[in-house]
């Protein structure tokens, strides 16, 4: 269900989608690219993955059900490729990359993660493949990009991460830097390749021209995610090192232990604050004077937590967040995977999706962290099979026949 003007209605699958009519041919592998096929599949794309003999590597990623490795209940490949038609393709012989020469010809956009170097050697660049095609977009998702000296360096999220500065904020003050986990720094490329396609597309309506697009992860880290570092440096000299559990800004900012886990305080206001110590039953220890100036007392916060972190240990997430939200103080309980499952405000968004799959049979899946009205979201097919559709479309490429998708064809 969606809500709109305060009127809720179903989300139909047979209403037209965002990108209806919109053709793209994604050479990806893991995570970023795939990120960004699948974000534009979702919206209605005609996604056709080209996948090596062996699969794409995320197939052999987990988790699985069971734990039993499989080649089509990964996990991860579920979450990224519903919606898409998988094609195998060997690119190191030529019938393959002649394939692909046509799979680019009918491609709006052509969206990959392939080194540059790969690309040359297969003779399957943007300039080979715009030269008869000029409205061809493609977007190349690379962790240092194209104009630099580190163009064919290899690189993964752990290298963006730390390569963007990131890695130097995050962590204990008194411990090595740490990277983001799951990956991160490969959805945010996933993220910024599908911004990418859309604003060349956009451009190609006005000029009639495609383009090439390529982006740096380590600059999409660095710039997106650590932004605020980057102008603090340039314009003030401030290098901030790792805040730990205690934000370096005012006091108290940080995640503390609570009875069954963690919390998140923040009383930047000086009126939460007092409604804080407040609720503690206002203890001799707020006169603390060095708690005068909060922006300053976290230098002390090892000491200052003593005060009131046993009065935290004795209550659960649950209570914590009606006291805070009842004495309007900022708050966020940490919560745990089977927590963020469990949550009322995801099931009342119609989050969760169920598909079925041939051979994963019924699964629960992530929807989107949006709603469109009029252009709906929405799963219109489970993740391929490995090379499903190879016979369909490459048959129909070398005859010359439409090989669009039926649920583009409206079967």
């Amino acid at each position: 269900m969606w809500a709109r003007g305060g009127r809720r209605f179903a989300i139909s699958t047979t209403m037209p989608a965002a990108l209806d009519h919109l053709r793209v041919l994604e050479l990806g592998d893991f995570i970023s690219a795939p990120y960004a096929g699948k974000l534009l599949a979702d919206l209605g794309a005609d996604v056709i993955k080209v996948e090596p003999p062996g699969g794409d590597s995320a197939r052999a990623h987990g988790p699985f059900p069971g734990d039993d490795p499989h080649p089509e209940r990964s996990g991860l490949f579920l979450f990224l490729n519903a919606n898409k038609r998988s094609v195998v393709l060997d690119l190191e012989t030529a019938e393959g990359r002649a394939d692909f020469v046509r799979l680019a010809g009918w491609a709006d956009v052509i969206v990959h993660n392939v080194p540059p170097a790969d690309l040359e050697r297969w003779g399957l660049t943007y300039e080979a493949l715009s030269a008869g095609h000029r409205e061809l977009v493609m977007v190349a998702i690379t962790v240092f990009g194209y104009d630099t000296p580190y163009r064919d360096w290899k690189g993964y999220a752990l290298n963006a991460t730390v390569a963007s500065g990131i890695s130097y904020r995050i962590g204990d003050p008194g411990r090595a830097p740490l990277w983001l986990p799951f990956c991160a720094a490969d959805f945010q490329g996933g993220v910024h390749g599908a911004v990418a396609a859309m604003l060349a597309l956009r451009a190609r309506r006005q000029s009639g021209e495609g383009q090439h697009a390529w982006l740096s992860i380590v600059e999409v880290m660095g710039v997106y995610l650590g932004g605020a570092g980057i102008p603090t440096f340039v314009f003030q000299g401030q290098l901030r090192g790792r805040s730990g559990k205690h934000m370096a800004a005012f006091y108290p900012w940080q995640v503390a232990a609570v009875a069954d886990g963690y919390f998140e305080v923040i009383t930047m206001v000086d009126a939460q604050w007092r409604r804080f110590v407040e609720l503690m039953g206002n203890p001799p220890w707020r006169e603390d004077e060095r708690l005068e100036n909060r922006w300053l007392a976290f230098q002390w916060a090892d000491e200052l937590d003593a005060n009131w972190h046993p009065w935290l240990r004795l209550r659960t997430k649950r209570e914590l967040a009606d006291l805070f939200a009842a004495n309007h103080i900022a708050f966020q309980p940490v919560q745990t995977i089977d927590e963020v499952v469990a949550s009322e405000h995801l099931a009342a968004r119609g989050f969760w999706q169920e598909v079925e799959h041939p051979v994963v049979g019924r699964y629960r899946t992530l929807g989107a962290p949006y709603g469109l009205s009029e252009t709906p979201w929405a799963i219109r097919r489970p993740p391929p099979l490995l090379g499903q559709h190879s016979d369909e479309v490459l048959a129909g490429l070398r005859s010359g026949a439409d090989v669009r998708s039926p649920v583009e064809n409206g079967a």
